[in-house]
């Protein structure tokens, strides 16, 4: 499942791409896909695309007329770009769709531009959407949400205050969209190692100084991971051009349980924390 660092790979090539683009026909091929919005797609038929923007992992297509797009990809979604002349670029979950010929067997929903070029939202479990809000109404669609985490607004006494009366484990807490969006599974492990944060001690007892330093923790390791494309493992995300993501190649304490700790050499453990596997050294972060 793609997170902030991956979406935000993602954003960027096609906001490269499709900028300036205008829309001249969208097939849905999958209702379930398209949500709340007529299947014809007439109301942003001609709409020129100004920007691809993002808030959590929720893209932002944002029109010239009265409506704009959001896409989620969830956990299979991806979106495969092809130019007029066939050359390739996109990002998400990976299969062969990438090379097969399109539309495919998961294929959802597809975009037809002015000049011929496509592009295709595919999903092979069904859970990633696209919405087409008035410009009015978009932000209800994030009424629920923290700050993203790289906002620079978003401040330690923010945190300390969301955190004075929560009693679950400080992982959870981080990865808490209500809270703060984008620190997911893999960066809230590497975060709480790089500060020596037990990730179950629990949030109302974390310190201002341990905040403070978990804040900066975590928004230099998103940095670090939109910089190289996101996190490729176990192969479930492949960046924006068909490839993998890098930051995979400087994790610290995810995924290596049982591999000495690269600071004291003790075993790594993994515990189970909200369905998740939470990778940690019991030496380093004790508390």
């Amino acid at each position: 499942m793609p997170e902030l660092p991956e979406v935000e790979s993602i954003r960027r090539k096609l906001h490269e791409i499709l900028q300036d683009r205008q829309i001249e026909k969208i097939e849905v091929l999958r209702d379930k896909s398209f949500l709340a919005f007529p299947m014809t797609g007439a109301e942003i038929l001609n709409d020129v695309v100004l920007e691809v923007k993002r808030r959590a992992k929720i893209l932002q297509i944002v029109l010239a007329g009265q409506r704009d797009l959001l896409i989620h990809l969830k956990m299979t979604g991806q979106l495969i770009f092809i130019d007029q002349d066939g050359q390739r670029a996109g990002g998400g979950h990976p299969s062969a769709d990438w090379v097969d010929d399109l539309p495919g067997k998961h294929t959802r929903v597809i975009f037809y531009f002015m000049g011929g070029s496509r592009l295709f939202f595919n999903d092979m479990r069904v859970f990633g959407w696209i919405r087409s809000p008035l410009k009015t109404e978009v932000d209800r669609e994030f009424v629920s949400y923290g700050p993203d985490i790289n906002d620079p607004n978003l401040s330690v006494t923010y945190l300390l205050r969301q955190a004075a009366r929560r009693s679950i484990p400080v992982k959870q807490f981080i990865m808490d969209n209500k809270v703060v969006c984008g620190v997911g599974n893999i960066y809230a492990s590497e975060s709480l190692f790089m500060t020596k944060i037990n990730p179950q001690k629990s949030a109302k007892d974390i310190s201002k100084k341990e905040m403070t330093a978990l804040l900066q923790a975590m928004q230099q390791i998103i940095a670090r991971a939109t910089e190289l494309g996101g996190t490729t493992f176990d192969g479930k995300y492949v960046g924006v051009d068909g490839f993998a993501g890098g930051f995979q190649n400087e994790l610290q304490v995810y995924g290596r349980e049982g591999l000495p700790c690269l600071r004291c050499g003790k075993p790594i453990a993994k515990i189970k924390q909200g369905g998740r596997g939470s990778f940690y050294c019991p030496v380093c972060q004790k508390t």
